[in-house]
């Protein structure tokens, strides 16, 4: 920048004493003064081109600073991307640092754990209070199915769920671990030994190495799907944003009409601010009871065999009800999700209640209004969220978890700080939105009940 105004002085000095005294410039001199002032335009772009190539960087570290605070294991701009000035690289690399520390520092206990279970020859697995492993260790993924046993998911997925349930029960009432048969769903039986975790937080499952074929070390785990959120209390206007009871759901459906077509399937997570609790999450197949038309199957992938026999939407219905107590409701275009379900609920002669939600459509609507689409894919990106299990519920659903963690801090500092100061924000500001919602028929507004301070209701 300060080259291109000494060019431009130069050019000015070379031209402007002859057109001050009214004199014809010379050749050489306009030749001279219009190669300056080129110049000096030329670095003015090169400058303006630096300047917001470095104010682009930047952006970008500040939204990964704040993807960090939202989550700790939040993924990096990609510092080989070569639209980053080598200052930007050299702040992102600084901050990958910290973050690699932190992660080490964390994970340390962790790798003495992984040598101690995955020696074990025998099978071992201890799973949460409903039934997610949260610890497997190889010969136990071996033995009950590496794509039916893995961390994370439901055992009885792979363990038929009656022989189980009895075995834990047993344990409990005496106090120690007990011998049982556990058949896998596939009919073969297996001898094993069930220990309960105390308080009911689980059990662990030991198979004994005569089952196994071969011995590979290796053990999986994550203990936090042990971990309960917080039992909520009354829903409060004032409560912080780091302290939201939620419980963020997604459907996939027959289709997109709400009033004719059906839920297939149903997923829900909850949540305490910005932590995800994977202990306490829905992930159900429903019955429609009607054929599900193959331009939806082609979306989400369930067919009519896939949900032959599932749940019927009453039963899924009632574990909702349960879980959404005193809990906001977070959803990605919400009022589609909401409404089906009320729809649902008219259809099996169920009771609706309104509930508080927050749509993160219509949050990213008002926080990065320039963006062209506000799908759920493109704010993963923006947001840089690791995308997974797309188009199922329970996949839409995490995805959207993380998208709305992500948002609280950029929310904060924007004053947003309370549910009162966040609802006010959401049902009145993101206009279009809403709009586009109103003329779909779908519900956009809060509970008549719900009042801000100053007497106004939050529905837009």
């Amino acid at each position: 920048m300060i080259w291109a105004a000494v060019a431009a002085a130069v050019g000015a000095a070379t031209l402007l004493p002859a057109v001050i005294r009214g004199r014809p410039v010379g050749t050489l001199g306009l030749i001279g003064g219009s190669l300056t002032m080129a110049t000096a335009l030329f670095l003015f772009v090169q400058a303006w081109r630096a300047a917001h190539r470095l104010g682009d960087g930047i952006e970008r570290i500040r939204n990964a600073v704040l993807n960090l605070v939202a989550d700790r294991d939040a993924a990096l701009p990609d510092m080989e991307d070569r639209r980053l000035s080598p200052e930007v690289r050299a702040m992102l690399a600084s901050l990958e640092i910290y973050q690699n520390q932190i992660t080490r520092e964390r994970r340390a206990p962790d790798s003495r754990l992984i040598a101690v279970l995955g020696s074990l020859t025998g099978g071992m697995l201890v799973i949460t209070d409903q039934g997610q492993v949260s610890i497997l260790n190889n010969a136990a993924r071996d033995l009950l199915g590496a794509r039916r046993a893995r961390v994370g998911t439901s055992l009885y997925a792979a363990l038929e769920r009656k022989s189980l349930m009895k075995a834990v029960a047993r344990a409990e009432k005496e106090g120690r671990p007990v011998e049982a048969i556990l058949h896998r769903l596939d009919g073969v039986e297996l001898q094993g030994q069930v220990s309960a975790l105390p308080n009911g937080e689980g059990a662990i499952l030991k198979f004994p190495p005569v089952e196994l074929e071969r011995h590979r070390p290796g053990v999986e785990f994550d203990l936090a799907l042990h971990d309960v959120p917080p039992a909520p209390g009354a829903l409060d206007l004032g409560t912080p944003l780091e302290e939201l009871p939620s419980l963020i759901i997604d459907t996939e459906t027959t289709g997109l009409d709400v009033n004719e077509d059906r839920i297939v399937s149903f997923g829900g997570v909850c949540a305490h601010g910005t932590r995800m609790f994977k202990s306490r999450m829905i992930d159900d197949l429903i019955d429609p009871g009607v054929s599900i038309p193959p331009p939806s199957t082609a979306i989400h992938g369930i067919t009519d065999d896939m949900v032959a026999g599932a749940r019927s939407f009453p039963e899924v219905y009632a574990d909702f009800q349960r879980m959404a107590a005193n809990r906001v409701i977070i959803g990605h275009n919400i009022p589609f999700d909401l409404t089906i379900i009320r729809q649902e609920c008219a259809r099996h002669d169920r009771p609706w209640e309104d509930l508080v939600f927050i749509d993160t459509m219509r949050l990213a609507s008002l926080l990065n209004p320039t963006l062209r689409s506000f799908s759920l894919e493109a704010l993963a990106d923006l947001y840089q969220i690791d995308v997974h299990g797309r188009h199922t519920a329970l996949g839409d659903a995490m995805v959207t978890a993380e998208l709305f963690f992500r948002m609280v801090p950029r929310l904060q500092m924007q004053g947003f700080q309370t549910l009162r100061a966040l609802l006010e924000f959401h049902c009145h500001q993101a206009v279009d939105v809403i709009a586009g919602q109103k003329q779909a028929g779908w519900i956009t507004s809060q509970p008549a009940g719900l009042r801000q301070a100053e007497g106004r209701e939050t529905a837009s």
